[in-house]
């Protein structure tokens, strides 16, 4: 043992001579680790080159002296030698110990946490139940957690959790307690998201994105994100969530109604349908229900195969209230006795609210003949005694004694604008139109283009609509040439009505059953009487809108337009080719002949209590939006009271539909225009206010009037907001994006079950730097002592020889 000691010592004494001759502070020459290297590093065939060139050179230097040739050799040789040290000097030999610094590469592991993530459409392959997107990606993280370790992905960088939704953020491992929180983003901002999250790594090298989502987003993710991946060296690997196919999802997507109504009125909802997934369930399985939310009655309720092809389903209600009726519609999947519903994706979007205020006033009437025929008798009759309409008629053949009837009598037509702007609906029949003077016509055009009130034309033998080609009124008529216009059109006296898929949209010739006592479903009965006339109007404007024709019984189907509505500025215009609906009183009584006239008259005056009240108007531009989408609020006063008090703005408040009065989320102030645009001449002064609101949040927002003076009014409207990225519209995942986003960055797919394909797939990115330990070597006393040697070596064997 003592001997071994004495060894070691020696050689650490040895070792340490030599490091002090070589000049080495930091590091030994007894050092394994440490290597010679040269801070001019030369290629091997050059140091053979050198030490042939310094051969030559030395043996070419001795060849020709005098002298034992042995000796001349060992000069040569020592010389060549001293060449090649000089040389070796000159090349900075050093000594190296290598070592080097690695600088880990970032992997960004984003999981998506909107609300989208909640959706069951992944199939538990153990118990055969329908789980979350969620919870099947807490499930693959929990079964595949050695992905992730130390021993995984996470062997030799840095490992960075974050989840996302409209925005990235730093989140906890959730392979540890408590795990992830609940999704509840209300959008996925997927291109946000990640161009946050490279923004973490400040410069220090990334492997890649992990992206684990359902990919639903507004956002792009196409060409322009993935070449700025690919400039950053950043592949993206898409681990995709929830049904490649999703199960069934009904939504609404759409659900008009009428701001404001008459009581008891039937007023029309317009619904569309949207099927967003699963197989195609047959139309006659979807149930679509209109619903007063006051008492859970259902109002209307249809299936999906009622409605025509391309168009919305029609469901109407009504409401014996006065005031604001809140009314629902809800789509429902109703299979076929002893069936189960089928599972839907969401339900969130199966219902959408409908709010209309419901007003008891009269219909106002006036009813203009010419001559008393037979249409005019009976309608005349129906208007006085319907309680919902306010009439009076007014018959010109009638001699100066007689009185005329209605429930407003009037000896003489409206004059003013002021004065016609009392009805919500005229009805004129065969009457000439010199019966009237200019500018009686004119004030009745403009009362219906900007008072939004209704004109209905019943068509006849003498004048109508034929003497009207030159006066203010054609523009109200829905045929190109009215001169052209023929009572008998058709090669067959004999016809019926046939409604068009627009009168079912517009709640109008809807009959109900055979009688008053009948149950049966709204239609239009196929056994009334035949008419004997109808009017053929020859080409239409283009702007016309056919809502029932004329079928000839027997002339081979012969169809001709009957009834006709035409637009015109806030009012529209009705023509009604024929005046013999009298005919279905035959056998039948009242009953068809005045649902026909009521529904037509209604379907008008809704028309005009939508533009026009009787002291103020408050509207907005429309009552579904997207947040930031700006909304044009409007208050227009026609009550000289309301107007003589001058009010310099108008203050609305804006509320939740669910909170109370009290609690106003916004607020907005509308200041006075400068005229109400369309007002007719002469006609009753209106002051108008407007404003522009952008909502900034989403939900049901209830806007309030309230300024004092015009308290009493109740001014309310209701807008429905929608955030437009709210993904759970339609949650469907987008896998195809994935796979488009990991291919045009150089990543890839990766299946929720095969996450240990990642680290084969995820490539190491990580930075590595040499940082070796150098000492030189050529200016050391060992160098020096070398040189020395050699020199002298030389000299002596010359002098020796007697060389030198």
């Amino acid at each position: 043992m003592g001997t071994i000691s004495t060894a070691l010592t020696l050689a650490q004494q040895g070792g340490t001579l030599l490091d002090r001759l070589l000049g080495l502070r930091e590091l030994s020459w007894s050092d394994p680790s440490a290597g010679l290297g040269f801070e001019y590093v030369l290629p091997a065939w050059l140091w053979v080159l050198i030490g042939l060139s310094a051969l030559l050179f030395a043996g070419w230097s001795y060849r020709r002296l005098l002298g034992q040739r042995s000796l001349r050799v060992m000069l040569a040789v020592v010389r060549a030698v001293t060449l090649v040290v000089l040389v070796i000097l000159l090349a900075g030999p050093t000594l190296v110990l290598p070592q080097e610094s690695v600088e880990e590469d970032w992997l960004m592991v984003m999981i998506d946490r909107s609300a989208s993530m909640g959706v069951l459409d992944v199939v538990d392959t153990l118990t055969g139940e329908p789980i979350s997107r969620d919870q099947s990606v807490r499930d693959a993280l929990r079964g595949q957690a050695e992905v992730f370790s130390d021993t995984g992905l996470g062997k030799g960088r840095r490992l960075v959790w974050l989840g996302f939704g409209g925005s990235a953020y730093a989140i906890q491992s959730p392979l540890v307690e408590p795990g992830l929180a609940e999704p509840d983003a209300q959008a996925t901002s997927i291109r946000t998201a990640i161009e946050q999250a490279l923004r973490l790594p400040s410069g220090k090298p990334v492997s890649g994105v992990v992206l684990i989502t359902d990919g639903r987003t507004p956002q792009d993710t196409g060409p322009s994100l993935a070449q700025r991946l690919q400039q950053q060296g950043v592949a993206v690997f898409a681990v995709p969530v929830g049904a490649v196919r999703p199960p069934l999802d009904l939504a609404i997507g759409q659900a008009d109604g009428p701001q404001r109504t008459f009581v008891n009125d039937s007023a029309p909802v317009l619904v569309t349908i949207e099927q967003l997934g699963g197989n195609p369930v047959d139309p006659v399985e979807i149930s679509v229900a209109l619903i007063d939310q006051a008492d859970g009655e259902v109002l209307d309720e249809q299936t999906l195969d009622q409605a025509e092809p391309g168009q919305a389903l029609r469901l109407s209600g009504k409401s014996s209230t006065v005031g604001i009726a809140r009314w629902m519609v809800r789509v429902t999947h109703k299979p076929p006795a002893g069936q189960q519903p089928l599972r839907e994706l969401v339900i969130e979007n199966n219902t959408r609210e409908l709010e209309v205020e419901v007003i008891d006033r009269p219909i106002r009437v006036l009813y203009v003949e010419g001559y008393p025929r037979w249409e005019f008798r009976y309608l005349k009759n129906l208007l006085i005694r319907e309680k919902s309409i306010s009439a009076s008629t007014y018959l010109l053949s009638a001699d100066r004694s007689f009185a005329q009837e209605g429930d407003v009598p009037i000896t003489r037509l409206p004059v003013d604008a002021k004065e016609m702007d009392a009805y919500d609906v005229v009805i004129l029949g065969d009457v000439p139109p010199d019966f009237f003077h200019s500018g009686q016509l004119s004030i009745l055009r403009d009362h219906i283009s900007a008072g939004g009130a209704g004109l209905i034309w019943i068509g006849g033998e003498y004048h109508t609509p034929r003497s009207y080609g030159g006066t203010p009124l054609v523009d109200l008529l829905p045929m190109r040439v009215p001169a052209d216009v023929s009572r008998f059109g058709l090669s067959t006296s004999l016809f019926r009505l046939e409604p068009t898929a627009l009168a079912r949209s517009l709640s109008v010739m809807r009959i109900r059953g055979v009688n008053r006592e009948s149950a049966q479903t709204d239609g239009w009965p196929s056994d009334l009487p035949a008419l004997r006339w109808v009017q053929d109007m020859g080409p239409l404007k283009p702007t016309a809108e056919v809502i029932a024709d004329a079928i000839s019984v027997d002339a081979e189907g012969e169809t001709t337009p009957a009834l006709v509505r035409l637009r015109y500025g806030a009012g529209q215009s009705l023509y009604v080719g024929t005046d013999e609906a009298w005919r279905w009183r035959y056998g039948r009584g009242e009953w068809y002949f005045e649902q026909y006239w009521v529904q037509l008259i209604r379907m008008l005056g809704r028309s005009r209590v939508q533009a026009d009240t009787d002291r103020a108007l408050f509207r907005v531009s429309s009552r579904g939006v997207s947040m930031q989408q700006p909304v044009v609020v409007e208050l227009e006063l026609s009550d000289p009271l309301l107007i003589n008090r001058g009010l310099s703005r108008i203050g609305v408040s804006v509320r939740r539909a669910s909170a109370p009065t009290g609690q106003v989320v916004d607020s907005l102030e509308l200041l006075p225009i400068d005229s109400v645009e369309g007002a007719a001449p002469g006609a009753p002064r209106r002051v108008g206010y407007r404003a522009i609101w952008r909502p900034t949040s989403a939900g049901t927002r209830v806007l309030t009037v309230t300024e004092p003076a015009l308290a009493e009014l109740g001014l309310v409207q209701t807008v429905r907001v929608t955030a437009a990225d709210d993904e759970m519209l339609n949650p469907r995942s987008d896998h195809a994006r994935l796979a488009a986003l990991a291919e045009q960055t150089g990543g890839a797919v990766v299946a929720l079950d095969e996450l240990n394909r990642l680290v084969g797939l995820v490539p190491n990115r990580a930075r590595i730097t040499p940082t070796d330990i150098r000492e030189p070597l050529w200016d050391s006393m060992l160098s020096l002592i070398v040189l020395i040697v050699l020199f002298s070596l030389e000299w002596v064997v010359r002098r020796a020889i007697r060389l030198a």
